[in-house]
């Protein structure tokens, strides 16, 4: 168990440490003699194990036990970054309790399990702790993944070339690699897919962070499938980093949640220097018309049974040179604009200076989450 030392005021730490795998791959077995009975019962239910995702339940069981803060989206997709581990969109669940009924613990596992299905191969990982008094905490964090690469160092030069190999666990049309640096736009790297396998090779042109995402193009429309975060010439943050994005102060309290996903797109594009952009009512119904039928379908994607985006505008009369469209499903619009922001393949049409307009949609949850939906625009007629 995880031993960590007071402040020194004599505090217990508001924060675990992170400690960086050497490099970002899958699949990556779990050693079964490092499980116990218990855990083994519920990995066989969660689904096929992935040590990297193992390593993020064994964090989760360790906050729970310190009273620390449950990892939000987030902390999670962070603590996988760290873990080496280069999935997307996990979920986690965690219970806690003394005397746990393991049978009642592995039932919660079956429902919670069965709630999501992102697609692809169900990967998981699972751990369980116990406290100094007795308290049990049980974790599971799991993805459906829909591609594996082969290893990637998490450190290395500024200048290097890298090289990618990864496989689609999925059918795909297309796929392409994003790059992006601690200063500049993301950009796209010159990607090959042949018999569901994606080569390309990236140079970290500078020191610093960057996050590598393969974006393919499924069923539903182009969906990032696989994100690390490499250091060139950089030692790896050693604390969770700062995830606000840039507009987020610009959000109007009190105003319609599109009204203010809008103000904080315009504060974002004035940070990077960028002009404006012109709210165009056809897109603001193209967007808000997606955001609704995702939600109903309780699919976050860009065709959920409306075509893709450039077959809606089309279909709506709006025929532009360039568009591109964001989707996100998150806690709040504020952290659903964070989630676009630190996404490489989202920020490119957040921070595009060919689109001229936008359309922005979101619908509240029952739950109080938000469904997003972005359209942008230039050249529309």
């Amino acid at each position: 168990m995880l031993a960590l030392a007071s402040n020194a005021h004599g505090e217990p730490p508001s924060e675990l440490p992170w400690t960086w795998a050497s490099d970002a791959a899958s699949p990556r077995t779990i050693d079964p003699t490092t499980l116990s009975d218990r855990e083994v019962d519920l990995q066989r239910v969660c689904g096929r194990g992935e040590q990297g995702l193992r390593t993020v339940a064994q964090r989760m069981v360790q906050q729970k036990l310190r009273d620390l803060p449950y990892l939000d989206a987030d902390a999670l997709a962070h603590a996988q970054r760290v873990a080496g581990e280069p999935h997307v969109w996990p979920h986690g669940w965690v219970v806690s309790g003394r005397a746990l009924d393991h049978d009642a613990t592995r039932q919660k596992l079956v429902v919670w399990a069965a709630s999501f299905h992102d697609g692809g191969e169900r990967r998981c990982g699972v751990a369980i702790a116990y406290g100094a008094d007795g308290t049990e905490a049980d974790a599971a964090v799991a993805v459906d993944a829909e591609a594996d690469v082969a290893a990637l160092p998490i450190r290395t030069r500024a200048g290097a070339w890298i090289p990618i190999d990864a496989r689609l666990l999925v059918p795909a049309t297309g796929a392409r690699v994003v790059v992006m640096g601690p200063t500049g736009l993301p950009r796209t790297v010159p990607s090959e897919l042949h018999d569901g396998r994606v080569r390309a090779q990236i140079a970290l042109d500078q020191p610093g962070a960057f996050t590598v995402q393969l974006v393919a193009d499924v069923a539903s429309g182009p969906r990032p499938v696989l994100e690390a975060v490499l250091f060139a010439d950089a030692v790896p943050w050693t604390r969770m980093p700062d995830r606000a994005a840039p507009g987020e102060n610009a959000a109007l309290p009190g105003a319609p949640e599109d009204a203010s996903l809008a103000a904080m797109i315009q504060a974002m594009r004035a940070v990077e220097r960028l002009p404006p952009l012109t709210r165009d009512p056809r897109l603001d119904a193209l967007a808000l018309a997606h955001a609704q039928r995702m939600q109903a379908a309780r699919l976050l994607a860009h065709d959920v049974g409306d075509g893709d985006p450039s077959h809606r505008m089309e279909a709506s009369g709006v025929r532009p040179r360039t568009s591109g469209e964001n989707v996100a499903h998150a806690a709040s619009t504020v952290l659903a604009h964070r989630a676009l922001y630190a996404s490489p393949s989202h920020r490119s049409n957040l921070l595009a200076a060919a689109f001229d307009r936008m359309g922005v949609g979101v619908v509240r949850d029952a739950d109080g989450s938000s469904w997003v939906a972005e359209e942008f625009a230039g050249g529309t007629r």
